[in-house]
């Protein structure tokens, strides 16, 4: 019986080289696309090709990535699900899974995605967090970068924050929301999109921090961002961006 079969899927990227499989020549650099597909083949015994809703960067983390993919088996899902743990590496889990119309695709079915940015924002570093937050140890004025967030709320060209801008057939995409959370000595930022350009959270993130620490001022927000002044991004670490969730229209 022919299934197409989704899972979410939760992983720390800190020793893989991002999601998607890279076809380097001469290098090989392990991603957590071929780690599945492995464990994919272990259990169908035939190579499976997987789709999936975001291609997170080397050293980022997923809380639920969404795959799915298409294999004839009368195996029940939840044994699935049990087999593919036990074949997977202790860093890369399925939370769930479940069947899909024959036509569901995780990336072309998402409504939008939220990408959680994580900053540790103390004096001293923590060697339990190097891995999956950045550090500031400087106070940030969170007021500046909550307004200076709300200018990017919207329907608009991101070739800015974009790495190799000119790689896309377009760089309009929406965001649709930005939100602030504190928590003790953590700061959460949460980017909704409709879509991400490659390196687009963090160059995001990376801006509203210039902005909470009032290196860019927010009078000169709208001139950067109109292109009138220039600016030159530097991404915050892979090390604090999780793909927080995936939003799906229908399915």
């Amino acid at each position: 019986m022919l299934k197409n079969i989704f899972c979410e899927v939760e992983y720390v990227g800190t020793d893989y080289f991002g999601f998607q499989v890279q076809n380097k020549k001469g290098k090989r650099e392990i991603t957590v696309q071929e780690v599945f597909e492995t464990a994919l083949e272990r259990l169908f015994k035939e190579k499976i090709k997987i789709d999936y809703a975001s291609r997170t960067d080397r050293g980022v983390h997923a809380k639920r990535q969404g795959i799915n993919f298409k294999v004839n088996t009368r195996i029940p899902l939840q044994n699935i699900e049990r087999a593919l743990n036990s074949f997977l590496p202790p860093d890369i889990r399925i939370k769930k899974i479940k069947g899909v119309p024959f036509d569901f695709h995780s990336r072309f079915w998402a409504n939008s995605k939220i990408y959680r940015y994580v900053i540790f924002n103390r004096k001293n570093p923590s060697v339990f967090c190097q891995n999956f937050s950045w550090h500031i140890d400087k106070s940030l004025n969170l007021e500046n970068a909550k307004r200076a967030s709300k200018r990017l709320i919207g329907k608009y060209d991101f070739s800015l924050f974009a790495k190799e801008a000119k790689r896309y057939q377009s760089c309009i995409r929406e965001i649709k929301d930005i939100s602030f959370k504190k928590k003790n000595s953590f700061i959460y930022i949460d980017i909704e999109a409709d879509g991400f350009l490659r390196h687009m959270a963090r160059n995001i993130v990376s801006f509203l921090v210039k902005v909470a620490q009032e290196k860019i001022s927010l009078k000169d927000i709208p001139l950067i961002l109109e292109r009138k002044i220039s600016y030159t991004n530097k991404p915050a670490p892979a090390c604090g961006l999780y793909l927080l969730k995936v939003k799906y229209a229908k399915g």
